[in-house]
This record gives structure tokens, C-alpha cells and sequence, in this order.
């Protein structure tokens, strides 16, 4: 298994693209390589340079950002590999990662899916593997109990905050950012769900692969750097009102309409619970002198926001607008802050 279909969703991150690319042809070393480029209207000249630097790669142009999943589907039709990777436009791969990652995919015929080990631009390790959620899961992510029983596999079991990260294991699901999917398995479970516009996609696509009885792993044998919303505040309120509302889609698609319900009211309850202990946390600072209140003024905002989707109410402004970054689109864990 050497012939490897990269499909890559770019908007607005120039740089980004050009080290990710680079670092895809520099390591891709006795691989056939098919690398396609799929351009959501970028403003930034992205789809010139890729044109330009790496001519070797097909790139598409889209005339508008047609969405994450959208556009990865268009990519997925024309990809030709025996394996294909979803990667994200901000992730830098290391020497050795692709051999490795379709080397374990070839030698366990029971994987369909494989995600590598994603660090931080500092190389710290960065999270990037939960559990599909249960309404159990969201009583304990609402009520803090997924913090305060961090090591716990009854409360940390959907962000798996008990995880060890050094070793591989079979998971739920692993981040799009680096998401290795075998031919086969992608011919069983279909296209990426476009009503998914940003965010849980990938959730959805690897859940259907079980379904199917594929199994999804993660592998710390290969390691790829995920720069991450590099494009956008990562705690926008219009970003985190899509994370929450894509969490619930999922819910809502596999578990129908009235226990998703009672998962609204549970997270929304989160939702004030936060909106709450942030406020005390900067009267606190406040009251103490401390200049430190931005951040939790932004995180405030960003779960007013999420509240108000919660109980129905219309978003305005800036808030009703989608994300526009492929890097907002899968850069982020679906957890509550």
C-alpha cells in the first residue's frame, strides 16, 4: 500500500498551506503521492501559490466557500490512492509519518480509519481523540464532573481525559486534521455528510465506519505538527455556537428528535453554569486588581452565545455568519471550556 491520495481543504492560510505542502512532498519519500487542493474562494492568493510552487499538485478553485465537508467530497471523487488522507492546511507532517501510518493501516486489516499523534507548534501534545457521545457524557461535561474525575473512564470516557496518548488503542474518533481512511472503508461508509457544514464531519464519518464494523485508531507512531485556528479566535462566538450545534446534529442524527431534547436542556444548563462561574472569575480578578479579564470576557460571550442557540433564540450579527476557516472547521476538540 504506497499509493497515498492527500485531499486538502485550504481558505486564507497562505503560509500555512505552503509549509503544509512542503512538508507533505519532502516526506512522502518511496510513496506515489496524489495531492489535491481544494480552494474555498481563498482571498489571500493561496490557490495562485499552490499553482505557482507546487504545480505537481491538482488543484480545484471553488467560486465560493462551499463548506468543509463539501469540499473534501469533491476532492474524494477525484482521489485515485489505495488509502486517502484528510489533512488540514495548517498541519506540518514529519519525516516518516505517512510510511508509517499506511504501514500500520496495511499490517491491521481491521483498521479503516487511522489518526497519528497531533503535537502543538511548542510540541507539546495536543488531544486529539474522543468517545461518540452519550447523554450520560453530556450530564458530566455540563456538571464539571468530566474535570473534577478527570482520570475517571465513567465521567472522562467522551473526551477521554483519562487517555494516554503514548500508546495505540482503538477509539471513537480521531481529529480531521490528520485522518487516514482505508479505500474500502470509504467505499462501504460513502461521502462526508455536506449537512455537516463545519465541524463534525469527521465524528460522523468515522462513526458510520464503525457501523460498518471497521475499527478506528490512533497511533502514536507517526506525529505531525496542528498549528490550529490559525485563522480565526478559536473561543469566536460564532465558532463555538457552531461547535455546539454540530455536537447536537450528530446527537440528533443517531439518537432521534426527543432524547436530543433532553441533551439540549443538559447542555444548555452547561452552558449557564459557565456563563456564571466566568463571571465570578473576573469579578474575582477584578476585585484582586488583576488585568485578566479578556479571556474570560470572550469566554462569557462565546457561551451567551451558545446559550442562546440552546433555548432557540436567533443569532445576529456576527454570530449568525458560519466560520469561514478549514482550520476552524476541525482544529478543535467538540468539548465545552
Amino acid at each position: 500500500m504506497n499509493y497515498l491520495s492527500v485531499v486538502l481543504v485550504s481558505y486564507n492560510t497562505l503560509e500555512l498551506l505552503r509549509k503544509c505542502l512542503s512538508s507533505v512532498y519532502q516526506n512522502g519519500d518511496g510513496l506515489a503521492l496524489q495531492v489535491l487542493v481544494i480552494d474555498n474562494n481563498s482571498r489571500d492568493g493561496s490557490p495562485d501559490m499552490v499553482a505557482r510552487e507546487f504545480p505537481q499538485a491538482l488543484l480545484l478553485r471553488n467560486h465560493t466557500n462551499a463548506g468543509f465537508a463539501k469540499a473534501v467530497n469533491q476532492g474524494l471523487k477525484l482521489a485515485e490512492g489505495e488509502a486517502i488522507l484528510l489533512l488540514n492546511s495548517d498541519v506540518e507532517i514529519f519525516p516518516g509519518t505517512l510510511q508509517r501510518s499506511l504501514h500500520f493501516l496495511q499490517t491491521h486489516s481491521e483498521a479503516g480509519i487511522v489518526g497519528c499523534k497531533l503535537l502543538n507548534p511548542d510540541l507539546s501534545l495536543q488531544p486529539s481523540c474522543e468517545n461518540f457521545p452519550r447523554f450520560a457524557d453530556f450530564v458530566s461535561e455540563s456538571f464539571f464532573l468530566d474535570k473534577i474525575f478527570s482520570q475517571s473512564k465513567t465521567f472522562g470516557r467522551f473526551h477521554l481525559t483519562y487517555f494516554r496518548y503514548d500508546q495505540t488503542a482503538k477509539v471513537g474518533r480521531v481529529m480531521g486534521a490528520f485522518l487516514l481512511i482505508r479505500r474500502q472503508t470509504f467505499e462501504e461508509i460513502g461521502w462526508l455528510d455536506e449537512s455537516f457544514f463545519f465541524y463534525g464531519e469527521e465524528t460522523d464519518w468515522c462513526y458510520r465506519a464503525k457501523q460498518k464494523g471497521w475499527e478506528v485508531y490512533f497511533y502514536p507512531g507517526a506525529e505531525a505538527i496542528h498549528y490550529g485556528g490559525q485563522s480565526a479566535d478559536p473561543i469566536s462566538p460564532r465558532m463555538f455556537v457552531q461547535l455546539h450545534a454540530a455536537r447536537y446534529q450528530f446527537y440528533r442524527k443517531y439518537h432521534g428528535f426527543f432524547s436530543s431534547l433532553a441533551t439540549r436542556a443538559v447542555l444548555g444548563i452547561g452552558a449557564l453554569l459557565r456563563i456564571f462561574l466566568w463571571l465570578a472569575i473576573m469579578l474575582y480578578r477584578l476585585l484582586l486588581r488583576r488585568n485578566q479579564v479578556k479571556a474570560g470576557a470572550q469566554k462569557v460571550l462565546a457561551f451567551c452565545a451558545a446559550l442562546c442557540w440552546y433555548l432557540g433564540l436567533p443569532q445576529r450579527g456576527r454570530l449568525a455568519q458560519s466560520p469561514s476557516s478549514d482550520a476552524e472547521a476541525s482544529g478543535c476538540q467538540m468539548k465545552a471550556i
